[in-house]
């Protein structure tokens, strides 16, 4: 067994449950470091493009979705703060609980989490074909044209920030389980310009090779 430090995102991490009340009374971290003990290195941290155990046990120590599990299973909101579903079942709603942050691996702030972050984390699933897409391909409504290629303009696929702390899902079909996919590591959100900074090192260990 290796013990390893994991250092999310290779800078930024967004703010487990456990970190939000400490973010609430200061607007520090306290700089203590994450380390689990695993079979198997991860091959990435790129949470979205993959779904492997090991992968999913180290990073959701440090990134939320909008939902999450109890120790019991029973389903509970994370970082959504309250949602609404339309009368037909295909449209819901979410408030994204505002004063999260993006801290970097030093602690230091470095970006509000918002609406955008799931809507930017959902297209980086599908352009790089996530191992869990086919969770959301056939719910999301437009995701699977965008995937197969018929629609090559992500604008047109079901999701969208309304503003900065609304998101908004369209469905293809009434799915009353549909809050419970959003556990899952491919719906969780990432800050666009930390992407865009990263590019194919996205999810890549910083740690120096031995």
């Amino acid at each position: 067994m290796k013990k390893s430090k994991v250092f999310l995102l290779a800078a930024v991490g967004l703010l487990s449950v456990g970190v939000l009340t400490a973010c609430s009374s200061s607007s520090k971290t306290s700089g203590k470091t994450y380390n689990y003990v695993y079979g198997s290195d991860p091959a990435t941290l790129d949470y979205l493009a993959t779904n492997k155990k090991n992968m999913t046990t180290a990073v959701s120590n440090g990134v939320d979705g909008l939902f999450e599990n109890d120790q019991y299973g029973n389903l509970k909101p994370s970082v959504a703060e309250d949602w609404s579903v339309s009368q037909d079942g295909l449209t819901y709603t979410y408030k994204i609980r505002k004063g999260l942050k993006w801290y970097t691996s030093d602690g230091e702030e470095y970006a509000n989490v918002t609406a955008k972050d799931f809507v930017t984390g959902l297209k980086h699933a599908a352009d790089t074909n996530s191992e869990a897409i086919y969770l959301l391909q056939n719910s999301v409504k437009g995701l699977n044209d965008y995937l197969s290629g018929a629609n090559k303009d992500f604008s047109n696929v079901g999701i969208k920030a309304v503003d900065d702390y609304t998101l908004q899902y369209t469905l293809s079909q009434p799915e009353p389980y549909w809050n419970s996919k959003l556990t899952y590591s491919v719906t969780w959100p990432v800050n666009g310009d930390f992407l865009k900074s990263k590019g194919k090192d996205f999810g890549k260990s910083t740690d120096p090779t031995s």
